[in-house]
């Protein structure tokens, strides 16, 4: 039996890359929080193992760059369709959606269940309830409490991979432009992270898959009273550096050429004058915030430009969550709990939370597999 609060399935599923549905990474795993759990989870059931079964279940998908792994349809109802109709082959296969799990006893037998529309029986129970992130798709930490009234801790969830709130100053007039560029994150003056790829400016701050990647960094910066910084290396958009899409390394994180911003910025003048420095070359709403700088003070600007950051956008834009449920107390080959026998958890109600690309997926089939293949092997037994 499958109990669903949402009055259909897999409402979040269906928004994942864009409604493409990342399904998962095939790439060098990259996790935060109990990350040595994840690891460990994973060594039981990765990539590999993940997608021989979506493959047995009829699902075809591709790889594309950076090992992030698609369905052919492109489609996320695809994926939806292949473990809906995966549940339908068995006669005894049960789904119950608008129904809210409230509370959980455990009896000798195993657990109640008791939610809005009655109580129900099992001798397993696999909790996969996830966390607050994206409310308006069904997010919710709301199973929290019962699971800390069974004897497990978990820290709190803060949001992850959400945009950056920055003061705006430097940005003003930028609201909606795209551009590829290196984020750099700074606490205290010292790099904490960074990231390249495609930022989007906002009234707020800077959106994009590259700021969501800096957003765990900042909160925790932040909370610890730092005084948090957003670098921006627009190297890229001025074709010195190559565009890249992804987390970077701090070794990786090197500042930009400001000798070469320059040189360029002076060509660029000799060949077409003051008044035609930026055509062409940047878009028009940068061109008109930089036409008035000197090309020193551009230089700076494009190479280095320092937003000071006063927060991280909440659950409501939040792909995933960090924190959860402390990974101590389960088994990251079964994902059987050590402290209430028959319990079982999966996914992001754990303190485990994944980079972009697929990551954060992976880990919640991962871990669903591994509980399934456990529960049944100790049924049958």
């Amino acid at each position: 039996m499958l109990i669903e609060k949402e009055r259909k399935l897999g409402r979040k599923l269906l928004a994942t890359g864009n409604g493409r549905c990342n399904l998962m990474n095939a790439g060098a795993p990259v996790y935060f929080g109990d990350e040595a759990f994840a690891r460990e989870a994973l060594n039981a059931c990765g990539a590999k193992e993940v997608g021989a079964f979506f493959e047995s279940i009829g699902l075809a998908f591709f790889e594309e760059e950076q090992g992030r792994c698609y369905p052919l349809s492109r489609q996320a109802g695809s994926v939806l369709d292949a473990l809906t109709g995966c549940i339908n082959t068995f006669p005894e296969g049960c789904v119950l959606t608008e129904t809210e799990a409230l509370h959980i006893n455990k009896t000798k037998a195993g657990f109640e269940v008791i939610t809005n529309r009655g109580s129900f029986f099992a001798e397993k129970l696999l909790l996969a309830a996830g966390s607050p992130a994206a409310p308006k798709l069904g997010g919710t930490d709301s199973l929290i409490e019962v699971l800390r009234g069974l004897g497990h801790q978990s820290l709190p969830f803060s949001p992850a991979l959400s945009a950056l709130i920055c003061k705006a100053k430097d940005i003003k007039g930028l609201s909606g432009l795209r551009v590829p560029c290196t984020l750099t994150l700074y606490a205290d003056g010292k790099l904490k992270d960074a990231a390249s790829g495609e930022a989007l400016f906002t009234d707020y701050g800077v959106s994009g898959l590259c700021a969501m990647q800096l957003a765990r960094a900042a909160n925790e910066g932040l909370e610890q009273g730092r005084a948090v910084a957003l670098g921006l290396d627009f190297s890229a958009l001025l074709g010195l550096k190559v565009p890249e899409y992804r987390r970077l390394t701090l070794e990786e994180a090197r500042p930009a050429d400001k000798a070469a911003i320059l040189k360029l910025l002076e060509k660029r003048e000799k060949l077409l004058g003051k008044g035609r420095l930026y055509t062409g070359l940047l878009p028009f709403q940068m061109a008109v915030k930089l036409k008035a700088m000197s090309n020193n003070m551009a230089a700076d600007w494009l190479g280095d430009l320092r937003l000071p950051v006063s927060g991280v956008k909440g659950f409501e834009q939040a792909q995933v969550a960090s924190g959860g449920l402390l990974c101590a107390k389960f088994e990251p080959e079964t994902m059987r709990s050590k402290l209430v026998p028959g319990l079982y958890a999966a996914g992001e109600i754990l303190n485990v939370d994944g980079d972009t690309g697929g990551f954060n997926l992976l880990f919640a089939w991962a871990c669903g597999i591994l509980a399934a293949k456990d529960i049944s092997k100790s049924l049958k037994d």
